[in-house]
């Protein structure tokens, strides 16, 4: 493994850890969720199955789906993706727990969702392969012709909708969810990209070309 994959395996670990994190916040602030979020804690009102399992078996069925629909989108970055943010959530709830300003809290649910952009722009800037709500986000586009930015807002929808239909709670950060996490995750890639070294995104550009 060469010293640019090595570097954007980091950059996809550390993304993907400070996803976790945005998701435990956003949960913590209560103030409504993220898409997947409320499809788990709708889940969670029929089953003993703990919130960070079920974000991996969710994601594991994302992935299959990805992968079957379009499996050129998957890489190492995307089982990195579907186990380390189920593990983030599961081992820094005890200690966010402990932080006042995170409980009940608007604005902690706001900075949540910059810091889940903030994770989900760099797991992506690494190349690696899709995340599983990603995969799915790119599916969806593919099929439907639409933009980044419709498809996911059309997804976050749809998944929401059905953590609702199961009893999860909704809120305003639902509609952070829907309306601005897609645009944050967009503009803050975009900002990534142009703070790469040149170098790095023609590497990164040739081994998507070859792989």
């Amino acid at each position: 493994m060469n010293k640019n994959k090595i570097v954007r395996l980091l950059v996809v670990i550390i993304g993907t850890i400070i996803m976790g994190i945005g998701i435990e916040i956003i949960v913590l602030a209560n103030q409504g969720f993220d898409s997947v979020s409320t499809l788990i804690l709708g889940l969670m009102n029929f089953s003993p199955i703990p919130f960070g399992r079920w974000s991996q078996l969710i994601s594991l069925f994302f992935l299959l789906i990805t992968f079957l629909y379009k499996r050129s989108m998957l890489g190492i970055g995307s089982i990195i993706n579907t186990l380390l943010v189920g593990e983030t959530i599961s081992r820094t709830a005890s200690w966010l727990q402990t932080v006042s300003f995170l409980q009940e809290n608007v604005f902690a649910s706001l900075a949540g969702f910059m810091v889940m952009a903030l994770g989900t722009a760099l797991y992506l800037s690494g190349g690696l392969g899709s995340g599983p709500l990603e995969g799915m986000m790119f599916c969806v586009c593919d099929k439907l012709d639409v933009s980044l930015q419709k498809g996911r807002i059309l997804l976050d929808f749809l998944i929401v909708a059905c953590g609702f239909l199961l009893g999860s709670s909704l809120g305003i950060g639902t509609l952070f969810a829907i309306f601005l996490l897609g645009p944050m995750i967009q503009f803050i890639f975009s900002i990534i990209q142009k703070m790469q070294p040149i170098d790095f995104q023609q590497r990164s550009k040739k081994e998507q070309l070859s792989d």
